[in-house]
This record gives C-alpha cells, structure tokens and sequence, in this order.
C-alpha cells in the first residue's frame, strides 16, 4: 500500500473524506479528530487506534508518536572558593495530599469527628444539627424547614428524626468528600 491511498473517516455515523494518511495524521495533530474515529480499511469498520496499531503490519507509515510533557530539570551552580555547588531541582506533576488546615476560600478543611456526627444525628438531628456540623447546610435546612412544617401540620418530627437517624448510620464524608474520622 502507498501513501497515496485514501481512508474515508466515520465518527457518528457520519462519514468524511477520503483523506490520505498525511492528511488524517494533521487532524489527529490539530485535534480535529481523535483515536475513537473509525477508518474504513480492509473492508471493514475499526477505530483509528487500531488502524494505526496495524500500519507497521500493512507498510503505511505510522503518525509521529507524542512524547510525554518534559520535566523540568534546572541545574544551579554557584561559585564558592574552590568547589562548585551543584543543586539540582526537578519538578514533576503534584501529588494529591489529603487535605487539612484551610483552603483558599478560607473554610475549614479539618476532617470532622464521626462519633459526634452520629451523637448529633441521633439527638438533634430533627433540626439538621449533624449536617451543619458535617457542613452540609442545605441538607441541614431541609431538615430543619421539614421538622418545622409537620410539627405545624400536626405530625410531629419523626419524619426528619428517621432522616436523621439514617444519615447517622450510612453517611461517612463530609461536604467536602473528606472522610470522617
């Protein structure tokens, strides 16, 4: 097969071209397509990964690799009397850490206590004590707006104090997603 030879292009059933390899290698380049593409080629159908997992098998050249985003390496050298200093710094990707302290919003990003969670749940939950604790301040006003109206309506609280005592037992993370300890 040459280079000369053209590929019809399907994403969603629609379908482009023919485009010579040249032109399908640009696309992918310019992100204009992508590997989930899917090529017509020997009769049938397959992904563009699959195709280009091929070529070296059929003689069409591949498309030129990417390489991975460098790392940044910087070397410093200063000059004492009679030896240099060499320091090397390399940077890489972070690295998640859990969280704790505050965030740049200010808020308070220490894991809260699961026991008091529960003690909340259990003994004030009616009002949504536990989710303002745990953060949650919408869940917590539902709560809290929802024990006022059956207490109105004559029900008393046992709908939102069953809600509560649910939330104590299932409920492990806070707002945040940070687990509670």
């Amino acid at each position: 097969m040459s280079e000369s030879e053209e590929y019809t292009l399907r994403w969603r059933g629609r379908e482009a071209g023919p485009f010579p390899v040249s032109e399908i290698n640009r696309q992918l380049d310019e992100h204009e397509i992508g590997m989930g593409h899917e090529i017509y080629f020997q009769d049938k159908w397959i992904t563009l990964e699959e195709f280009f997992a091929a070529l070296p098998k059929s003689g069409i050249p591949a498309p030129p690799q990417q390489t991975p985003a460098p790392r940044l390496t910087t070397t410093l050298a200063t000059r004492e009397k009679s030896s240099p200093v060499r320091i090397k710094v390399s940077v890489s990707s972070p690295v998640e850490t859990p969280p704790t302290g505050s965030n740049d919003l200010g808020r308070d990003l220490r894991p809260r206590y699961r026991l008091v969670f529960a003690f909340l749940g259990v003994f004030a939950g009616f009002v949504g004590a536990h989710n303002f604790y745990a953060r949650q301040w919408l869940t917590g006003l539902l709560q809290l707006l929802l024990s006022i109206a059956t207490y109105l309506m004559g029900f008393g609280i046992i709908a939102s104090w069953l809600w509560a005592m649910a939330e104590a037992v299932f409920v492990r993370k806070d707002a945040d997603g940070i687990d509670m300890i």
